[in-house]
């Protein structure tokens, strides 16, 4: 009987903070303790008309993750990825292991009320990417090694949650030209910016809960920015860049979630179509 009320009590809270699950941001919330969540993305960039290297094809992600709720303050998680070379249309094999990211969530402050939260946590992140797919822009997530470190907000009223996430990052893997004498060479250098993303979820459908096997309709809307805050970097970058990212989300049988999200990102940028599936094992 008590492990049938820990089960409704963590279903509970899964579905009343339902629009709080971001498609390409993390909310302030953790998941409980001993839970576990499975999680398969998939990304295409598309690069065509947007890197001047002749035709070139779409990158091609493939992120598995896994994310465990160590204590009731604190949440870990892991991922691998994996892509195509879309550079490198010749080379065989042109599919493999691209890199890896850590990240862990640490709760500060959570009160609760009817319909009514507020969450803020902290969180650290460490990413390693062999390659760059997007050469003139910075991403700790999809392509460049580095860590950030910031703070989560959020807020929920009734079906809408929004979020705020600040963190400052420095990534490692910059490549800088320099002429020495008559030569030319290729260094690496660091970058510090600072990143910044507004977040926005409203829980649809359904207008009423009946049960818990109901499929819940979410919509989303988030806003990144990225900003240098190195003063002297190479110039192929922008100092500020920013992304737009609509979204849906599926939330099935309580425990499963169908994502889809597209960025749109400035400065010709190129543009990115998202999905993602993830799995709850309480």
């Amino acid at each position: 009987m008590r492990i049938l009320f820990i089960l409704f009590l963590l279903i509970h809270t899964y579905i009343i903070s339902a629009q709080e699950l971001y498609i390409n941001s993390e909310p302030a919330s953790l998941i409980p303790k001993g839970t576990k969540v499975v999680r398969l993305t998939n990304s295409n960039i598309f690069l065509d008309g947007s890197n001047i290297m002749g035709s070139i094809s779409n990158a091609f992600i493939v992120t598995p993750s896994l994310s465990y709720g160590l204590s009731k303050k604190i949440m870990v998680s892991g991922s691998f990825q994996f892509t195509n070379k879309p550079y490198e249309q010749d080379m065989m094999p042109n599919f493999g292991f691209n890199g890896f990211k850590l990240y862990s969530k640490q709760r500060i402050l959570t009160t609760d009320k009817d319909k009514y939260h507020t969450r803020l946590s902290s969180f650290i992140k460490y990413s390693y990417h062999e390659n760059k797919f997007m050469k003139d822009n910075l991403d700790l997530e999809l392509q460049d090694t580095g860590f950030e470190l910031g703070l989560i907000g959020t807020q929920l009223i009734k079906k809408l949650a929004i979020s705020i996430t600040s963190g400052f990052t420095r990534i490692s893997n910059i490549d800088e030209k320099f002429t020495q004498g008559t030569t030319v060479k290729w260094q690496k250098t660091n970058v510090n910016t600072f990143k910044n993303s507004i977040s926005a979820g409203y829980l649809l459908f359904p207008r009423k809960y009946k049960s818990y096997n109901q499929t819940n309709f979410n919509i989303y809307l988030e806003y990144i920015t990225n900003t240098i805050i190195t003063k002297d970097f190479p110039s192929r970058y922008n100092k500020f860049s920013s992304t737009l990212a609509p979204g849906i989300q599926f939330i099935l049988l309580s425990r499963s979630r169908l994502d889809f999200s597209y960025k749109l990102r400035n400065r010709e940028m190129p543009e990115e179509f998202l999905i993602k599936l993830t799995y709850i094992i309480y």
